[in-house]
């Protein structure tokens, strides 16, 4: 039997939020993780045929503000730089929207959907896994799953929500040891001050 193929989705911010959530009471979680690893550990002994980093820039305004938020600025291009060197992970921008203090993630979740279904479609994939907790993914895994694909939600701990819970055919709850400091970024110890764009 041929081996089944896995195709990853991770969803950045909604990862990123959790693991500074927890950080609170565990800071040993790494908020500038690697994805490439992180997908490695999650795929196991399938074969993992895509990687795809879901994303959203910092607003540019970031740069004419204090010290503090160009550090933050700076830190989540660098960040975000490094991936796109890594030859197996596809990065995918969204955009923001609004004003400064209201901004709002926009085509993020789009595409993650998108490319599932479509991939799902083209018969790229016989696994999907879905690095996220957010129950406005049920649409994409419930036509994913039309195509007689099998979904595997990996979740944070406390908040997962019903909807994933119910279409998902498999759960993985995330591990610490799932997360590594991607290469390059060993200077920016305080990992906290990488951009969250829902505070910004």
């Amino acid at each position: 039997m041929n081996q089944k193929r896995v195709a990853i989705f991770l969803d950045n911010s909604n990862i990123f939020h959790n693991i500074k959530k927890i950080k609170k009471s565990n800071p040993s979680w790494v908020c500038l993780y690697d994805p490439l690893f992180l997908a490695k550990k999650l795929a196991g002994k399938l074969n993992l045929v895509y990687v795809g980093f879901y994303c959203v820039r910092p607003p540019s305004y970031l740069l004419a503000g204090s010290d503090t938020e160009k550090r933050k600025y700076n830190i989540a291009q660098k960040y975000y730089g490094e991936i796109e060197k890594l030859n197996s992970v596809a990065v995918k921008f969204g955009y923001l929207k609004g004003t400064r203090g209201d901004l709002h993630e926009k085509n993020l979740d789009t595409r993650i959907s998108t490319d599932m279904v479509t991939m799902a479609a083209l018969d790229e994939y016989d696994v999907a896994i879905l690095i996220s907790n957010d129950g406005d993914y049920e649409s994409a895994v419930e036509n994913t799953k039309k195509f007689k694909k099998k979904i595997v939600v990996a979740f944070f701990k406390g908040s997962l929500s019903w909807s994933l819970r119910e279409n998902s055919d498999n759960l993985r709850r995330m591990r610490r040891c799932f997360f590594v400091k991607l290469d390059g970024l060993e200077k920016f110890c305080h990992e906290d001050a990488i951009l969250d764009n829902s505070e910004s």
